[in-house]
């Protein structure tokens, strides 16, 4: 992902479709730059797997070996 020269980035709420295993999900989007995002917790806990923030490292941690906690 290329980094914006502008500090003025708008983000503008999305109609976005996104499908899980064939059934259209309603999911908060929003299209910054022309690319649409999702919050990583809505797809965690749509998809299932552990979404964690770890402190010491100041980073999120995405865990596919255990199901979404929230």
């Amino acid at each position: 992902m290329a980094i914006s020269s502008s500090n003025n980035t708008n983000a503008v709420k999305s109609n976005a479709t996104l499908y899980v295993d064939g059934v259209k999900t309603e999911l908060d989007a929003y299209t910054i730059d022309g690319n649409t995002y999702f919050q990583l917790r809505d797809i965690g806990k749509f998809i299932d797997f552990g979404v964690l923030w770890d402190s010491t490292q100041n980073a999120i941690k995405i865990d596919t070996s255990v199901g979404y906690n929230s």
